[in-house]
C-alpha cells in the first residue's frame, strides 16, 4: 500500500462522521509496525494524527493518545516474523486494551471529570467502556481490511509475476 494512501485513510477515518473511537489509526499502527521500518511506521501514524488533530483540535491528553499508538506500532513489530491471523487478532486485542487503559488513565490523571481516587479511576474506566467497545470493533474491522487487502494484493502480484516469468522463458 502506498504510504500517502495510508495516511489519507487514517485522516479520513478520524474526520468523517463515525462512532466515537472507531477509526483506522490503531489498526494502521499495528499494520505499519508489521510491514514497515519503525521510522516509517512512526512517520505514517504521527503525520496522520497531527493532520487530523489540526483539523479536529488538539487536546490535553495527546501524549497518551500518541504514546498508545507508538505502543501499537511496537506490538505490530511482533508480527514481522509470525503474521498468522490468530496472532494478528491477539495483538489487536492487546493493542485496543492498552489504548483504553493508557488514554483513560491520562483522562483521570489530568482532567477534572473524576476525583483522583481509586473510586474516581474505576468510574473513569467504567464510563469509557462504550468507547473501548467501539475502539476494539474498529481495530478488529480495520486490521482485517488492511491485512486482508495486503494478502490479496501480494498473492495476485506473485501469481501474475510467476505467470509473466513462465511466459518470458518460452
Amino acid at each position: 500500500m502506498d504510504i500517502l494512501f495510508i495516511i489519507l485513510i487514517n485522516i479520513l477515518s478520524r474526520i468523517v462522521p463515525h462512532l466515537p473511537n472507531m477509526t483506522a489509526v490503531g489498526a494502521m499502527a499495528i499494520f505499519a509496525g508489521s510491514k514497515y521500518r519503525l521510522r516509517t511506521s512512526v512517520f505514517v501514524v504521527g503525520l496522520s494524527m497531527l493532520w487530523s488533530d489540526y483539523i479536529l483540535g488538539f487536546h490535553s491528553v495527546l501524549w497518551a493518545t500518541y504514546g498508545s499508538f507508538l505502543v501499537a506500532i511496537l506490538l505490530g513489530r511482533l508480527l514481522k516474523k509470525q503474521n498468522k491471523w490468530k496472532m494478528v487478532g491477539v495483538i489487536t486485542f492487546i493493542s485496543s486494551c492498552q489504548f483504553y487503559f493508557l488514554t483513560n488513565f491520562a483522562v483521570w490523571l489530568t482532567g477534572s471529570m473524576y476525583p483522583r481516587t481509586i473510586g474516581g479511576l474505576i468510574h473513569c474506566y467504567t464510563m469509557a467502556l462504550p468507547f473501548f467497545r467501539n475502539s476494539l470493533v474498529g481495530d478488529l474491522l480495520y486490521v482485517t481490511v488492511f491485512f486482508g487487502a495486503y494478502e490479496i494484493v501480494h498473492k495476485l502480484t506473485t501469481m501474475y509475476a510467476t505467470d509473466f516469468i513462465k511466459k518470458a522463458r518460452i
